[in-house]
C-alpha cells in the first residue's frame, strides 16, 4: 500500500489592513475591532449543531476568511484550514456569456485577484488578530484522498458544497478523513427520500458559481455506505454582499454525520436538533391501466382459441 501523503501546511504570512482583503464572514476580534462580510453568523454553536468540538482536531475545507475555523479554535478544537491552492480547481457552469466559458485563462486570472487572493489574505489577518494557533493547507480537494484515512477527528466544511461540481466525490474524501463526524453547515438540502441533485438554478440565469442541490436521500445513502449515520438541524445567517439591499436573514439546514462506533456516537447530543427537511411523501404509482379483453369475435378470438 502506498505511504499516505502528508498535508503542506503553509507559513505564515504577514498582511496590513492596506492588503487586499475580502471578508466572506463579518468577524468580532478581540481587541476590540471588526470587520463587516459577505454574511454574519450569530451563534457558531447552534450553526454546527452543538456538536461539542472541545478537544477535536478540526479540518475546516473552504476555511475562506476563516471565521468557522477560528471559531472552532475558540471552542477547543485543533484546527487545520483548507482552501484551493489555485483558481485551477475552480469548475463553473458553462453559460456561453460568462467569461469562465469565453476565456478561461482570463477567468481564472480574475478570481485569483478579486477572490482567491483576497480572501486568503483576509484568513492570514484574521490568523495574526486572533493570536490563532491554525494551520492552513492550500490543496486541491482531490488530494485529500491521498491523505492518511481518519487523520482528523472532524471535517467541517461549511456552505461549500453548492460551489462543488462534483459535490459527491468531495463529500467522500471528508467522510474518509473523519474519525468521529462530518459537519456540513448551512447547506440547502432537498426534501426529498429519494436519491437526486438537481441544478440550484434553472441554468438561465448565468449563475456560473453554483452547481447542485442534493436531496436528503442521497445524502443518507451517501453517509450510510461510508458508516456514518446523518441528523438535520436548522442554521441561521445574515446576508448582506449588496449595500444598497437590506440584510437578509436566511435559514438553512446545516448536516451532523456521525461515524458508528465513534466517541462522538455515544455522546452527540440530538435531542435539541431542530430538523427542517422534511421529506415530501412519494405518492404511490398510478394503477396500471387494463389490457384491452379480447373481442369475442373476428381474427384474434380464433387465435386465442387455438
Amino acid at each position: 500500500m502506498t505511504k499516505a501523503q502528508l498535508p503542506h501546511f503553509e507559513q505564515p504570512r504577514v498582511i496590513t489592513p492596506e492588503d487586499n482583503l475580502y471578508w466572506y464572514h463579518s468577524m468580532q476580534f478581540p481587541d476590540g475591532t471588526s470587520v463587516k462580510g459577505s454574511w454574519t453568523i450569530h451563534d457558531f454553536d447552534q450553526y454546527i449543531g452543538g456538536f461539542d468540538l472541545a478537544g477535536k482536531t478540526l479540518l475546516d475545507v473552504g476555511t475562506a476568511s476563516g471565521y468557522l475555523a477560528f471559531h472552532a479554535e475558540k471552542a477547543g478544537a485543533v484546527v487545520t484550514g483548507l482552501d484551493a491552492s489555485s483558481t485551477h480547481e475552480f469548475r463553473h457552469f458553462p453559460f456561453a456569456q460568462s467569461l469562465s466559458y469565453q476565456d478561461i485563462v482570463e477567468s481564472r486570472r480574475q478570481w485569483e485577484v478579486q477572490n482567491l487572493n483576497p480572501i486568503k489574505n483576509s484568513w492570514w489577518y484574521a490568523w495574526h488578530k486572533f493570536n490563532s494557533k491554525a494551520k492552513c493547507v492550500y490543496a486541491p480537494m482531490a488530494q485529500l484522498y491521498e491523505w492518511e484515512a481518519q487523520s482528523f477527528d472532524v471535517v467541517q466544511a461549511g456552505a461549500i458544497v453548492e460551489h462543488l461540481s462534483d459535490p459527491v466525490y468531495a463529500i467522500g474524501a471528508w467522510a474518509r478523513l473523519a474519525r468521529e463526524a462530518v459537519l456540513i453547515p448551512f447547506t440547502d438540502v432537498l426534501p426529498l427520500a429519494e436519491m437526486q441533485m438537481r441544478p440550484i438554478t434553472q441554468l438561465d440565469t448565468g449563475a456560473f458559481w453554483v452547481w447542485w442541490h442534493l436531496s436528503r436521500g442521497l445524502y443518507e445513502k451517501l453517509f450510510d455506505n461510508l458508516g456514518f449515520d446523518v441528523h438535520f438541524t436548522t442554521a441561521h445567517a445574515d446576508h448582506h454582499d449588496d449595500e444598497k439591499v437590506e440584510t437578509e436573514h436566511a435559514t438553512r439546514p446545516s448536516i451532523i454525520a456521525i461515524r458508528r462506533g465513534s466517541a462522538s456516537e455515544r455522546t452527540f447530543d440530538t435531542s435539541k436538533l431542530v430538523d427542517p427537511v422534511r421529506v415530501t411523501p412519494v405518492a404511490p404509482p398510478a394503477p396500471e391501466p387494463e389490457a384491452p379483453k379480447p373481442r369475442k369475435s373476428g381474427l384474434l378470438s380464433g387465435l386465442l382459441r387455438r
